[in-house]
């Protein structure tokens, strides 16, 4: 039996809200996402900023316990991460949290 394959009712919140992502992964985007607030980037380059905590692989400053304070804001890279593929936790999700030690 895959382990990994998730129950249809935890397809609708299938985020586990450990914050593994955002502990371990470099966020970097276009400085013109201008729902986030500027001071919580760090620039890195002529058109990139990263999420201030996360340049070197830190946790996000954003980060408090295991929830993002600007969810609703937050940039493309965390949008664009997701928790589930094809019915099945993403496997890179499931490496960061090995990484940090949540199994």
């Amino acid at each position: 039996m895959d382990t990994h394959l998730l129950d249809p009712a935890t397809l609708a919140d299938p985020c586990r809200g450990c914050g593994a992502c955002c502990r371990t992964m470099r966020v970097s985007f276009h400085w013109m996402e201008t729902q986030v607030p500027a001071h919580m980037t760090t620039r890195t380059g002529p058109h990139l900023v990263c999420m201030k905590g996360t340049e070197q692989g830190g946790a996000c400053v954003a980060l408090r316990g295991d929830r993002c304070t600007i969810y609703e804001n937050r940039p493309s890279p965390c949008r664009d991460f997701p928790a589930v593929i094809d019915g099945r936790r993403n496997p890179r999700c499931l490496e960061l949290r090995a990484r940090i030690g949540i199994a």
